[in-house]
């Protein structure tokens, strides 16, 4: 035999199906199966009749497996091959490996004679009976009742009286087994069997080594899950698993679970790099943190060879969320230390922990340490640490709470758009970040006078423009917003002010990947491209595109979620991720403009010939600080999400 080919059984009840007898949470998965030609063979204790009713809707043509393996369809003209079959009907070769259902239906009705347990099977319920105690429509409880190869009941009675029920079955000759809602009297068949018949007669048609995938949520589901090289449990709808061992537990009820699941098994996003990027991100961020504590924004010898408290500050949470404590705590330490005496923090500093600001104070550098401080203490109990620097917190609260406008909206000098026009104001980054600050600060004990459930009110009132969140309204010397769309409006989401399921959220997210998402070389640029903050060439940012993909996480789009982090990957330079890039005709624009208006730094002349030195340049494409902190910390911090939510 050569290659490999796979094939996949699934039972249906809470597996495929949910308790409404729905696959439509299973759509995703039933996709990508087709999309790859796998074989789905249903394999469950349903009757023919109602299996052709769900494989009509899957528009599903492969065989399948009734009643607990009583018997194997196989439609005519599927496989060219020959194989021993037991009769012809007019659809299907059967291979039946069951007792026929009037032996069944003698056997038990010879049983209840013998016992007290009272036996209640499909045979005697009418079909309204049934209904109500299946939950099935009458469509289906008709199907269900065309039973051949296998009888349902139920058992009422004493633990003692149903065990001596089911031994009087085996003394009988015949065997029986549990489902989801009922017992089940059968010959000696199990799923497990007739899973093993048809993989042998796969591997003869196609000769290729048949890899076998199993779904099931029942003890009667054992011997198929037993049978197949891999297989996997679903959650029942009580969110209980069936008593079964050494077989991997899915969570996720149901369909859910069973979608979930396939997503992980036909994973196309390519995993293996993903993790090497996160490997190295970790690398990078443990490289660029000094003796002191302090991070750095890139390489000494790079363009940014300082503390940024903001990027500090996001690298620690990267350290807080991949559980590397000792650091974390140590940025941590250094951050206490280069707290200004109003409370608040520089814009810049030296690695020595200098104040070497260029721009006014940014609001968000004092939120985003303290949320990183609350986050810390949060995850590790660290009350000492706590205690040490409750004075520092409680003199950053008091800034932060000093900068409350008439609006109840936080004024800032200066935030993460680091442009002019849109530095100074009431602006949404900063206030998001407050928020979660004061939020996550009250959690492990520290009190503040902000009313934040006022707080949020406002922000929701005023950044909102009836169509997505805008980012700035400035007050101060006159009235007026900044209603460009921009990816840190996002932040009201990854701060918690409302949830991503939200419809102003998902709103707001559209206008971004709308407006933002560049058409060209993709990923999530940092303003419209009119805006004019253009340093090394219009285009997109890892940080912000990675900010933007846990918005898909977090809502379950995995789909759309694997294309940000692809785009990721595909940027990535040797596991490195750049500030941003831009196509070598912007970047090359950016120069022009930038040195007729003689505003060229000596360090952006810098980076300019280190650009155009690079193999990507003479590609066509400009790569601005490889590598730099920032994004790194983001694809730590979006990894391990993605890894959380869906990988199993």
């Amino acid at each position: 035999m050569n290659k490999e080919a796979k094939i996949i059984f699934t039972d249906l009840d809470n597996t495929l199906l949910d308790k409404n007898y729905s696959f439509e949470k299973a759509k995703e998965g039933l996709k990508k199966i087709k999309s790859k030609n796998i074989p789905l063979i249903i394999c469950t204790s349903k009757t023919r009749a109602e299996i052709e009713f769900y494989r009509k809707k899957l528009k599903n043509k492969h065989p399948f497996i009734s009643e607990n393996g009583g018997a194997i369809f196989i439609p005519k003209k599927y496989f060219k091959q020959k194989f021993k079959y037991t009769k012809k009907i007019k659809d299907y070769y059967v291979i039946e490996l069951g007792q026929s259902y009037e032996r069944l239906i003698k056997n038990i009705k010879n049983i209840k004679s013998k016992t007290k347990t009272k036996i209640i099977s499909f045979n005697e319920l009418s079909i309204d009976d049934l209904m109500n105690d299946s939950g099935l429509n009458k469509k289906q409880a008709k199907l269900s009742k065309k039973r051949e190869y296998d009888e349902p009941f139920k058992l009422l009675g004493s633990k003692k009286q149903k065990k001596e029920t089911l031994s009087l079955i085996k003394k009988s000759g015949l065997n029986y087994t549990k489902g989801g809602r009922y017992y089940h009297i059968l010959g000696n068949n199990n799923k497990g069997k007739a899973v093993k018949i048809l993989k042998r007669i796969y591997e003869k048609e196609t000769n290729k080594k048949i890899k076998t995938i199993s779904l099931g949520d029942s003890l009667n589901d054992f011997q198929m899950l037993k049978a197949t090289d891999k297989a996997f449990l679903m959650q029942k709808p009580d969110k209980t698993f069936a008593k079964i061992k050494n077989i991997k537990h899915i969570q996720g009820i149901g369909p859910q679970g069973w979608n979930n699941t396939i997503q992980d098994l036909l994973w196309e996003f390519n995993k293996e790099k993903a993790e090497q990027i996160y490997q190295e991100s970790l690398k990078i961020i443990k490289k660029l943190q000094l003796k002191n504590g302090a991070i750095l924004a890139s390489y000494p010898k790079g363009r940014y060879p300082y503390i940024y408290p903001r990027d500090h500050a996001i690298c620690t949470l990267a350290l807080i969320d991949s559980g590397f404590f000792t650091k974390a705590k140590k940025a941590l330490e250094f951050s206490m230390e280069i707290q200004n005496s109003n409370g608040s923090y520089p814009q810049r500093a030296s690695k020595e922990g200098k104040d070497r600001s260029y721009k006014p104070i940014q609001l968000d550098n004092t939120a985003l340490i303290l949320y990183a401080f609350a986050l810390y203490v949060k995850s590790t109990n660290d009350k000492k640490f706590l205690k040490r620097y409750n004075k520092k917190i409680k003199k950053s609260v008091d800034y932060i709470q000093s900068q409350l406008n008439r609006k109840y909206l936080f004024f800032t000098p200066n935030s993460i758009h680091e442009f002019p026009p849109y530095e100074e104001g009431l602006e949404i980054w900063a206030n998001a970040t407050c928020y979660a600050a004061l939020k996550e600060l009250e959690e492990i004990g520290i009190k503040n006078k902000i009313n934040l459930k006022k707080l949020k009110t406002s922000i929701i009132k005023h950044f909102w423009n009836g169509e997505y969140f805008i980012k700035n309204i400035r007050l101060k010397e006159s009235s007026s917003i900044a209603k460009e769309i921009d990816p840190s409006a996002y932040s009201l989401a990854e701060f918690g002010i409302l949830k991503d399921h939200n419809e102003k959220i998902e709103k707001t997210v559209k206008e971004i990947e709308k407006k933002l998402w560049h058409k060209k070389l993709g990923g999530i640029c940092r303003y419209e491209k009119h805006i004019g903050r253009n340093n090394g060439g219009y285009g997109p940012w890892p940080h912000f595109t990675l900010m933007i993909c846990r918005h898909f996480i977090r809502i379950g789009n995995r789909k759309k979620a694997e294309e940000y982090l692809t785009w990721i990957l595909k940027i990535a330079e040797n596991n490195k991720l750049p500030e941003h890039i831009a196509t070598k005709k912007d970047f090359e624009k950016w120069v022009k403009d930038y040195r007729k208006a003689g505003i060229l730094r000596k360090d952006r002349e810098i980076m300019i010939d280190n650009i155009r030195k690079t193999e990507h340049y003479k590609k066509g494409i400009a790569y601005s600080v490889l590598p730099l902190a920032w994004p790194h910390a983001e694809f730590i911090r979006t990894w391990l999400l993605f890894k959380e939510k869906f990988v199993r």
